[in-house]
């Protein structure tokens, strides 16, 4: 398994900071990243997307991340569109029109991340995005169908996130029928539903092409909240999981001491 932790952002629904904080820019964070242990990083895009030039392509940011990766050995591991959390943005909405702007979105991601290295792409489904009805699940299946090709045309990894449990994950990726569309797993969220850690991994298996590690409540260092970490990491060794351990964790008031004393606990259990 490898270590990485997101860029520092505020969920749509809270005002705690989660991640880790960059000094200047993303550029930066590459080293202090590596400096602390990671080997990766998530980076974020929300509803400004029009004027970030990860998304855009504008000015040299994706030349100077990808440039930095290479310096440092820390890769751009993933990309989460946060804005997807919003109906009007979501490929799974009941309007065409948002399918249509999901679909731009992702499409122009596809391409951020084949420039700066990233070989996964979070789209999550929850707030107003949430998937509620078997209909907004085959307008998923029907936009995963149409994007997978292109994704997979690049080499990058779709990976759903939602607050459905295994049996139903399974069958919408089985639906798609693509290699490249996979199922992001978040253990706070998996715990904070209710579901059993355990048997979701366990469920999902195969199909979990990268992990989001935080604790319950979400503002709890890891091994402070109600998580059972060693039985949920038992459980990804089990499936084979060896991708990222990417860190969702409280940045509070100093993001580089929360990010050393997270990530010494999850390798603690991971070497145990």
């Amino acid at each position: 398994m490898k270590y990485g932790i997101m860029e520092g952002f505020r969920m749509y629904n809270t005002k705690v900071s989660y991640g880790l904080t960059p000094d200047d820019d993303r550029v930066s964070l590459f080293s202090k990243a590596g400096e602390l242990g990671f080997q990766g990083i998530e980076f974020g895009i929300d509803l400004d997307y029009r004027e970030d030039p990860l998304w855009t392509g504008d000015g040299n940011t994706r030349q100077a991340m990808r440039e930095v990766s290479q310096t440092t050995g820390v890769k751009a591991a993933s990309v989460c569109l946060h804005l997807l959390n919003y109906k009007e943005h979501s490929p799974a909405s009941d309007e065409a029109e948002h399918r249509e702007t999901a679909g731009e979105i992702i499409r122009n991601t596809i391409e951020a991340c084949v420039y700066i290295g990233a070989e996964v792409i979070l789209l999550p489904f929850f707030g107003t995005a949430a998937l509620r009805s078997e209909e907004q699940i085959q307008h998923l299946v029907g936009e995963m169908k149409t994007l997978s090709p292109i994704a997979e045309d690049k080499g990058v990894c779709l990976a759903l996130e939602t607050s459905l449990n295994a049996d139903d994950m399974v069958r919408i990726v089985e639906a798609i029928e693509s290699d490249y569309v996979q199922v992001y797993f978040d253990t706070g969220n998996a715990a904070g539903i209710g579901y059993n850690i355990v048997q979701e991994i366990e469920g999902l298996g195969k199909y979990i092409v990268q992990t989001h590690i935080k604790d319950t409540p979400s503002i709890r260092m890891l091994g402070e909240g109600n998580i059972d970490f060693e039985a949920a990491i038992g459980a990804l060794k089990k499936v084979g999981f060896k991708g990222y351990l990417m860190l969702e964790t409280p940045s509070t008031e100093d993001s580089v001491a929360a990010a050393v004393k997270n990530l010494a606990y999850i390798k603690g259990v991971v070497e145990r």
